[in-house]
């Protein structure tokens, strides 16, 4: 594992890819892409915006058009942990299962699997101990999907 490491998850749908992949800062390709925040794995929490940039692999940013900062436990079944820097493509819609950052109420967001239930939306942990949100539909507003996580790695 080379020093200065990142590993990345790449989201493939409503999975994560098979394996993650390292990437050596010092010889992969970074630019800025823009970290709005942080977004709650746990109870949703006000949305603040707290704009800065962020260096990620030049070739993540085909797929995403901003960064936020994960914040709690509810996701660590999927692999998200606590501090993780989570890739987002805005979207208006998505697909059940697929992870996402959704705004409730137009004010609190959170990190979560999204399932449409009728008129109601299921806002999935992936975590045992926690149960899910359910909401109605039109209380839901989609930020947009996880495209890639991106985890800091020190070498030892």
């Amino acid at each position: 594992m080379p020093d200065h490491s990142l590993l990345i998850q790449h989201r493939r749908a409503t999975r994560l890819g098979p394996d993650p992949e390292w990437i050596d800062r010092r010889t992969e390709p970074m630019t800025a892409l823009p970290l709005m925040g942080r977004v709650s794995a746990g109870q949703p929490l006000e949305a603040i915006e707290d704009p800065d940039w962020v260096q990620v692999p030049e070739r993540l940013i085909q797929r995403a058009e901003f960064a936020l900062r994960v914040r709690g436990d509810s996701m660590t079944e999927d692999q998200i942990e606590h501090g993780d820097l989570i890739l987002i493509a805005p979207q208006a819609g998505a697909g059940n299962g697929e992870v996402v950052v959704a705004l409730i109420d137009g004010e609190a967001a959170t990190l979560k699997r999204l399932y449409h239930e009728g008129a109601m939306v299921r806002l999935q942990p992936a975590h045992a101990g926690l149960l899910p949100l359910r909401v109605p539909a039109q209380a839901v507003q989609l930020v947009g999907v996880v495209t890639a996580i991106l985890r800091e790695v020190d070498a030892a």
